[in-house]
Order: structure tokens, then C-alpha cells, then sequence
């Protein structure tokens, strides 16, 4: 009888909080497009607001405990600059009992054997993943990554075996951002215990001239990342709307969630280098200031701070 009690006040509890968050749909959708602003900005304001309810406390606690663990585990933190640190490709395998294997021999480690706990490796970096076995062990969601360096898979999710190996050959700034990233969250959560000796790594356990390569196109990307923040400022994107005949793109002084004095027209914003392109809204008054940048009206009026998308 308590348990069914129970079940109707959680079924109570679900009812409100979806009539709730159909609510916050709406007027979150509202206000983005009546000011201009971001989804995200919305909603973190929202947050703090409601957080002085007991009721909006309780009721986030139990969505949050509701949702599968297994999300909880590879969920890393948004990226942000202050707390990115680089790779230090050392390892003193000499130290704590760190060991150096051949691949081979972390083939063992793969987490179905009794005799032998589970590891995984990224960058050529081995980690001791053993006690989340309801994740890495056979049959688990994430048991392909265990006993080898599947580096690349962790930022394609290409899962299968020409997609599960440690080679980052051709990945995109985001790409390498990203395995940073995860290289970060198994430092933090998991032992490491030693290195692979294969693409990162030699036998001695010291770095590859691979990895050397590796690191620096990391920190190419970081830098490139960082140009593309400034961009943003000084180029911020279009507000956009489409539809089955078309649609347009136009600027407004928030576009972009970018508050700023001026709202600019919107233009065709090429990298030179890449010869990609973004709807960008750019001043029409004062010094230029597009620098290595070119911009085109694509058909639009050069005064105009709407213009058509034909389809």
C-alpha cells in the first residue's frame, strides 16, 4: 500500500514537472525570437531564478537521478579556456609502478578475463577502468574501447574496427579539441598506469615523434579556436529562419548572442584559406574590419539588414 502510494505521488510529481517544462518551451521560444536572444541564455537565466524554489530544487534532483548513469559517465564539461590545460606527453612509467605494453599485451586487459582488471588507452595513455565495469566490461556500452588505443573512435564515434584505432590522421580542430578533452576526463577520474608502446609511445616508454605532432596540432587547434571567438565578436552571426520556399538571414543588435551597439547587415563571410563561408552581420559604418577576411553581399542590398535565401 505505501508503494502504491508512493508510485502516485512520483506519477503526481512527473505530471506537474511535464505540464511545467511544456510550459517553459513556449515562453523560452517566445522570447528567443521576440529579443533575439540565445536558447541557452534563456534558460541559464531561468535557472537561477527558479533556484530560490524548494519545489524546482527537489523536482531537478529528481530528474537528474532519474536519467541513465551511463550518461553520467561520459559526460564531459563543456569546454572552456580557463580550465584547458595541455597534454604532458611524460610519463615516468618508472614511477608508481607504471608499466609500458605492447598492444598485444593490452589486448589482455580487455576486462573478460578474471585474472586481469580492465584498461583502456587514449594518445597512447593506459588507464585503469576496471571499477566501472558495469560500463567497460564485456557486453557494456563502451566495452570497445577496452584493451587497446582507440583514440580516433573517441571523438568520430565510429565504432567499428577500422574505426577503433588510435591513429587521429585528418580529424578537424574539434575533432582534436575533443580528444584534449578526453585525455583531461580520464586523468581526473580514472589511474594511469602506463603507456602503449605503438603510435605514442616506444618501448621505452618515451614519446613518438607522432605524438610530438599530435600535440601540436592540438595546440594549433586551441589557437585557431580561440581566433574563432575573437571572430565571433567582431563578426557575429546572422539571426536565421527557413521554410520550404526559402527563408532569410538578417541582423539585429543581439544576433549571434552577441549584444552589441550596432546590428550590421548580413554578408557572406569567407575564409580564405578554407574557402568556407557563414552568414556574418558586418558593420556598415566607420573602418573596416575584416582583415584577412572577405565578404560579399550575395545579391542582397548593400543597406539592407534582411536578405532572401532562395531555395
Amino acid at each position: 500500500m505505501e508503494k502504491n502510494r508512493r508510485k502516485k505521488d512520483d506519477a503526481g510529481v512527473m505530471t506537474k514537472t511535464l505540464a511545467g517544462v511544456a510550459a517553459l518551451t513556449f515562453l523560452v521560444s517566445f522570447i528567443c525570437s521576440s529579443y533575439d536572444i540565445t536558447f541557452s541564455h534563456v534558460i541559464s537565466t531561468i535557472d537561477v531564478i527558479l533556484e530560490e524554489s524548494e519545489y524546482y530544487r527537489s523536482t531537478k534532483e529528481w530528474m537528474a537521478s532519474s536519467i541513465d548513469a551511463t550518461w553520467h559517465e561520459v559526460s564531459i564539461p563543456s569546454r572552456k579556456a580557463e580550465h584547458l590545460q595541455a597534454i604532458n606527453p611524460e610519463v615516468d612509467v618508472a614511477a608508481g609502478g607504471k608499466h609500458v605494453f605492447t598492444p598485444e599485451q593490452l589486448h589482455f586487459f580487455d576486462g573478460s578475463r578474471d585474472s586481469k582488471p580492465c584498461y583502456l588507452a587514449i594518445l597512447g595513455r593506459v588507464y585503469d577502468v576496471d571499477g566501472k565495469k558495469e560500463y567497460y566490461g564485456p557486453g557494456k556500452s563502451y566495452h570497445h574501447f577496452a584493451g587497446r588505443d582507440a583514440t580516433r573512435a573517441f571523438t568520430t564515434g565510429d565504432f567499428t574496427e577500422n574505426g577503433l584505432v588510435a591513429s587521429t590522421h585528418g580529424l578537424s580542430h574539434d575533432e582534436l579539441l575533443s580528444i584534449r578533452d578526453w585525455v583531461s576526463f580520464y586523468d581526473k577520474e580514472y589511474p594511469l598506469v602506463g603507456v602503449v608502446a605503438d603510435l605514442y609511445y616506444d618501448s621505452d616508454g618515451q614519446p613518438t615523434a607522432e605524438l610530438t605532432d599530435v600535440l601540436a596540432r592540438v595546440e594549433k587547434a586551441n589557437e585557431y579556436r580561440k581566433a574563432q571567438a575573437v571572430e565571433i565578436e567582431v563578426f557575429p552571426p546572422c539571426n536565421s529562419e527557413y521554410n520550404q520556399n526559402g527563408g532569410r538571414v538578417w541582423c539585429s543588435t543581439k544576433s549571434g548572442g552577441v549584444e552589441r551597439q550596432w546590428a550590421g547587415v548580413p554578408r557572406k563571410l569567407i575564409e580564405q584559406t578554407t574557402k568556407k563561408f557563414r552568414c556574418a552581420c558586418v558593420k556598415n559604418f566607420g573602418p573596416g574590419v575584416s582583415g584577412a577576411k572577405e565578404v560579399k553581399t550575395s545579391n542582397c542590398s548593400p543597406t539592407s539588414n534582411s536578405c532572401k535565401i532562395v531555395s
